[in-house]
């Protein structure tokens, strides 16, 4: 029920979303989409491996699909050239799995919700959970919401 209700009134908002994204970042290689949800970025990047731990989103997806965890991603270290954590970092307790997967000079593309009011406490505290260099930051603004995305390179 919460996934019919997530999908319905949040498709067009994550649709505007990743295309915003997808106009400032450009994914390579390898590609995981961790959080997968009902595959919004299976839409633009169907290749892209689609994660999640619930079965009712990852049924959906047509492409290559994991039923799993985020923090114990059952892929070998640096597995992928580029990671996507769209709207779900808050519920990762142990981050370092997204870098774990990711190939040296591979990006990590991760996003937090945000508002007027708490952009610079949420876009510090997203800041502040990789030691990563970060390629690139911008604000995606959607009519529903504001995201903060970090485009981050893992340099070895």
């Amino acid at each position: 029920m919460i996934e019919e209700i997530y999908e319905d009134w949040m498709k067009d908002t994550q649709r505007e979303k990743i295309k915003e994204i997808l106009k400032n970042v450009i994914p390579r290689g390898r590609i995981l989409d961790v959080g997968c949800g009902p595959g919004f970025l299976e839409e633009f990047i169907p290749e892209a491996v689609a994660l999640d731990k619930d079965p009712n989103y990852v049924n959906k997806i047509k492409g290559e699909k994991v039923l799993a965890d985020a923090n114990e991603i059952p892929f070998e270290d640096e597995s992928f050239d580029t990671v996507f954590a769209i709207d779900i970092i808050h519920l990762i307790e142990n981050k370092n799995e997204l870098k774990r997967v990711l190939k040296k000079d591979g990006q990590l593309i991760v996003t937090v919700f945000c508002n007027k009011n708490n952009f610079e406490e949420r876009s510090n505290w997203l800041k502040s959970l990789f030691d990563m260099k970060i390629e690139k930051e911008f604000i995606v603004k959607t009519e529903k919401e504001w995201d903060f995305v970090l485009v981050l390179e893992f340099i070895s």
